[in-house]
């Protein structure tokens, strides 16, 4: 079948389409991800497994599927930003060492950081320390603290000072915000159409299309 438009192919669905109305999974065919999901129905899904959750694309509304083998920790939608880590306590200066918990390669230079409460959970939502403001990232009015440097294990810089007590980092990119709360248990309204890139859907045994893109 030809295609005259990518933008519809892609976006909206024009590789396929399923129908449910049990509370089991739709799982995309080869290649493809549910790119919409349309409820036809109120609905309550179980399982809404984004497409790269801690990874290097973006992520999108969420539900942990905690049912085995596929389960992904940590995996709710621009929550905790690209990745999160504790800090050491103490007053660090703005360009003195800052010691987190454990290195990560998902930490770069000119990233912006947001200091929060160590306890902030998925269903609690962070508490932003006044001293990292939160971050306008264009425009004139450009703000936040940002990574100066970064060794590749435990100690990095930033361009302001901090004074951590029993908190952390949070760290934002291009495609990782912060956050961001588990779906689990909300009820989408019938009528509703949401669009994302999902791997797998569970919902609850009311009506929902889902439509495939690439």
């Amino acid at each position: 079948m030809g295609q005259n438009s990518t933008e519809v192919a892609y976006g909206f669905g024009q590789f396929g389409s399923a129908y449910t109305d049990l509370a089991k999974p739709i799982v995309p065919p080869t290649g493809l991800v549910i790119t919409a999901i349309t409820f036809l129905a109120d609905n309550t899904p179980t399982v809404l497994q984004s497409e790269k959750l801690q990874g290097t694309g973006p992520s999108y509304i969420s539900i942990q599927d905690t049912s085995g083998d596929i389960q992904i920790a940590n995996n709710f939608a621009n929550f905790n930003g690209v990745v999160a880590r504790d800090v050491s306590n103490g007053t660090i200066a703005a360009g003195a060492d800052v010691t987190i918990a454990t290195p990560s390669d998902k930490i770069k230079v000119g990233q912006y950081v947001l200091l929060v409460a160590a306890g902030d959970t998925d269903t609690t939502g962070i508490s932003i320390d006044s001293e990292t403001r939160i971050p306008i990232t264009t425009g004139p009015l450009q703000r936040g603290v940002k990574v100066v440097s970064y060794d590749g294990a435990t100690t990095l810089t930033l361009d302001a000072q901090i004074t951590p007590s029993t908190q952390g980092l949070i760290f934002l990119d291009e495609f990782h915000g912060a956050g961001g709360l588990t779906a689990s248990s909300q009820v989408f309204p019938a009528g509703i159409t949401i669009y994302g890139r999902w791997t797998t859907f569970t919902p609850s045994a009311a009506g929902v299309v889902c439509y495939f893109g690439k």
